[in-house]
C-alpha cells in the first residue's frame, strides 16, 4: 500500500496468457492476453494487450485489441486500438485510427 492507504494496480505482463476471468476492485492494467471476462473499477488495455471477453469497469482505456462487449462509464477508444463488441457507457471518447465494430449506446444514466 501506499501512504493514500490504497492499493497497487495489478498488471499483466505481455508474456502472460491468462484462460480465466478476471475480477478486482481496483485497478488493472493489462499487456497480456486475457481469455475470459474482466471486471475492475478501473482497466487499462495496454497495445500489446488482448482480452477476449466482456469488459465491465468504471473507466476503461482501451489501446490493445477487445473482442466482447464494453460496459463502462468512462471509455476512452485511443489510437490504433480494435474493438470487436458492443458498447454501453455514459461516456465515450474515440481517437482518430481506433477501429470499432459493434453497436453504441452512449447515454449518461439519470
Amino acid at each position: 500500500m501506499n501512504e493514500n492507504n490504497k492499493t497497487s494496480p495489478s498488471f499483466l505482463s505481455g508474456d502472460i496468457k491468462l484462460d480465466g476471468h478476471i475480477d478486482s476492485t481496483g485497478t488493472v492494467l493489462i499487456s497480456g492476453q486475457v481469455i475470459g471476462n474482466v471486471r475492475a473499477k478501473s482497466l487499462t488495455l495496454e497495445t500489446t494487450g488482448t482480452i477476449s471477453g466482456n469488459i465491465k469497469a468504471d473507466e476503461t482505456e482501451i489501446m490493445g485489441t477487445q473482442k466482447g462487449n464494453v460496459s463502462s462509464k468512462r471509455l476512452s477508444v485511443l489510437s490504433g486500438s480494435k474493438l470487436r463488441g458492443n458498447i454501453n457507457c455514459e461516456e465515450l471518447i474515440v481517437e482518430h485510427d481506433s477501429d470499432i465494430t459493434g453497436k453504441i449506446s452512449a447515454a449518461k444514466k439519470t
